[in-house]
């Protein structure tokens, strides 16, 4: 009877501190300048310092301030403002990701399990004499098929790591600064994000958010709206425009001065938002294979100028794709196939609503031909090509939604 007493009075004891302790994280606040937050001191086993110095004006709102959102929010995703600018705090991995990718950093390198992770970087890292051959040797060792280091070219190696040079948010101006090639690699093993939004940025007409920089193992972005999804449900009008603006999108990576092609390799409806001005972002960048078209045509291996077209799926309700296919042709019609089957269509693999141009109003249709278009741009039968059907539906829709803002009087 006694032991049951004292087991009961334990019971009660740790509910009660249990209680306490999520009490006390409901109360206490997340502090973005806490090195247990922004672990600068594992630079450069990191995303870079060139935000760490501004800091103290960046602020956590809604649940992300509370200590709560520590251990609750899964994916280290963070909601503030900085600068009064609204702003997305990644740490870019999960704990566990990152805990496992600092071992494996270690493992490659030959050092022991626990090492100093930046040690470990630096150790791979001076295997090759210059930057870029260093950069491509040690990306190679955690190559993936759905991102930057699929296909990994010198020149968009270069490109990267002038970017991260060059750019104050990133890699801070300083006595002992970081080394680029270090945050670089690091940044690509993790999460290669930041690279993209640095290479190409916002300012260049890139559909990416503006990036504001990093410190330690967090980077800041703008706050682009709310996600796709949220839009499904929106009138037609609505949904015909973020279509039009989405295969403007899948258009722009495939095709652009700069002779990079960036296929996307995710395309949930939640990796893209839309602003108050109803203007659409990519903000989910972690999956993004980049091609360099300008190496191909130096290189003329055989089959090169040929076009890559997805004909046949390799599963049901998902996104498949060949990487190597992709890396080795000039042009490829990967985006609009991802953009069309993926998020516009009747049978739209990210859609809870049979595809964002559901309910198209018959008379349009009839007009225009859309499901016709979009049917093309979905699943080509013998004939047809995305490359034909996809212009050719984003056409359709500018057309009518320049009918619908200026209608005949």
């Amino acid at each position: 009877m006694l032991f049951l007493r004292r087991k009961k009075r334990c019971f009660l004891l740790l509910i009660t501190l249990t209680f306490v302790y999520f009490l006390l994280l409901l109360t206490l606040h997340t502090d973005p300048s806490s090195s247990d937050f922004h672990e600068f001191a594992k630079c450069p086993a990191c995303f870079g310092d060139g935000l760490c110095p501004n800091l103290s004006s960046l602020t956590l709102t809604g649940w992300s301030r509370l200590s709560l959102s520590r251990y609750l929010n899964v994916k280290n995703v963070f909601y503030g403002l900085f600068n009064d600018a609204e702003v997305v705090v990644k740490k870019l991995a999960h704990d566990s990701e990152v805990v496992h990718t600092d071992a494996k950093l270690c493992e490659r390198s030959g050092l022991s399990g626990g090492c100093n992770v930046a040690s470990a970087v630096e150790t791979l890292l001076s295997e090759s004499k210059d930057r870029v051959s260093s950069l491509i040797r040690l990306v190679k060792k955690f190559r993936t098929n759905q991102d930057v280091t699929a296909c990994p070219y010198p020149r968009f190696a270069e490109k990267v790591l002038d970017a991260a040079t060059g750019n104050l948010g990133s890699i801070a101006a300083r006595d002992n600064r970081l080394n680029p090639v270090a945050v670089v690699a690091y940044t690509a093993v993790v999460n290669p994000e930041p690279l993209i939004l640095l290479a190409f940025p916002r300012s260049d007409g890139w559909p990416f958010p503006k990036y504001f920089g990093s410190c330690g193992r967090l980077v800041v972005e703008a706050y682009a709206g709310a996600p796709l999804s949220s839009y499904e449900s929106s009138d037609w009008w609505t949904r015909a425009s973020l279509a039009e603006q989405l295969l403007g999108i899948a258009q722009q990576l495939t095709d652009n001065p700069t002779g990079f092609a960036l296929y996307l390799t995710d395309v949930s409806m939640d990796n893209f938002a839309v602003n108050e001005k109803g203007t659409v972002t990519v903000v989910d960048v972690e999956n993004v294979i980049v091609v360099d078209r300008f190496h191909l045509v130096q290189e003329r291996k055989p089959g090169w100028n040929k076009r890559a077209e997805h004909m046949m799926d390799a599963c049901h309700d998902c996104l498949s794709f060949d990487s190597e296919e992709l890396c080795s042709h000039y042009t490829a019609d990967h985006n609009y196939y991802a953009i069309c089957s993926g998020l516009l269509a009747p049978r739209a693999y990210y859609s809870a609503y049979a595809g964002l141009l559901h309910t198209i109003p018959a008379d349009v249709d009839k007009r225009l031909g859309l499901s016709q278009l979009l049917a093309a741009c979905d699943q080509p039968r013998e004939n047809q090509s995305r490359f034909d059907a996809a212009p050719a539906l984003r056409t359709a829709l500018q057309r009518v939604l320049d009918e619908h803002d200026s209608p005949a009087e």
